[in-house]
């Protein structure tokens, strides 16, 4: 009995013994770790302090190579103020000053460029304007707008808006196709095919007049195909088939309508209108 006590007793002790080593090596080895951790710090501060001006300016570089100047400006800021008294920072107050001039000469450039395209927009404003004729309705309060080269005695196609009110309300764009000959045709529809593009007008309503041994059929219809339009002003051939009762006759536009066409257009959108 007394043996199995004294063995019990050892063994308690030696246990103990055990557990105060383990703790004592898992404090250890805490330190060591913590040791590691600082002295690793320690060394990102070194290369920091030795080598990191280094490492901004060829970043800078690079951005600025790229393109990117924000990126460029940012690293060079910085570097300058961590690193005041490093040769790179010299490097990096000239490149600062080189990026800064070259916004600047951008920015001029910029608004050059712009003031160039205000200037000619000015200029084709008032070549349009001069090329642009008005008539007033004083009864109905509306300003037409035309083109100057529209013939009144011929065979065309044309287009025109109108001005309304006091604050000049600029009306839907009209499309007006006219058929002057020596016979009548009574055209029904229209057909007109503008380089490699057809357009099938259909059916329009016709008016007709006759004077000094001519006649005159034409119609007058919200032009809403747009699309159709700038078509026809920029195509290299287009052709007009009106479509009579028996017979037809095709028209060549002339460059001179395909001109105007594009002109009030222009004009039409300056007034307001939208395409």
């Amino acid at each position: 009995m007394r043996k199995a006590v004294c063995t019990l007793v050892v063994g308690l002790a030696l246990s103990g013994c055990g557990n105060a080593d383990r703790e004592k090596a898992a404090e250890l080895q805490g330190e060591v770790s913590k040791l590691r951790s600082e002295v690793s710090a320690l060394k990102a501060e070194l290369d920091a302090e030795k080598n990191g001006a280094k490492r901004l300016l060829a970043r800078a570089k690079d951005a600025k190579a790229a393109g990117d100047n924000s990126s460029a400006k940012s690293d060079l800021s910085e570097l300058v103020a961590r690193y005041p008294e490093k040769p790179e920072a010299a490097t990096a107050k000239t490149l600062l000053d080189a990026i800064a001039r070259e916004e600047r000469a951008a920015e001029e450039e910029r608004l050059a460029a712009e003031a160039k395209k205000a200037e000619e927009r000015r200029v084709a404003a008032e070549k349009l304007d001069k090329n642009l004729k008005k008539k007033t309705d004083e009864i109905r309060g509306i300003t037409w707008v035309s083109h100057k080269s529209v013939p009144s005695l011929d065979t065309f196609m044309s287009l025109y808006f109108g001005l309304e009110g006091e604050n000049s309300r600029v009306m839907p764009l009209r499309l007006k196709l006219q058929y002057h000959a020596d016979s009548w045709l009574f055209v029904q529809s229209v057909t007109i095919k503008a380089d490699d593009q057809k357009f099938e007008l259909g059916s329009l309503d016709f008016e007709r007049d006759n004077s000094y041994g001519g006649i005159w059929e034409w119609s007058d219809t919200v032009a809403s195909d747009r699309a159709m339009l700038r078509k026809i002003a920029d195509a290299k051939k287009v052709t007009i088939r009106f479509d009579g009762r028996q017979y037809y006759s095709d028209f060549i536009l002339p460059d001179s309508q395909k001109r105007a066409i594009k002109e009030m257009i222009l004009a039409w959108e300056r007034y307001g209108g939208k395409a």
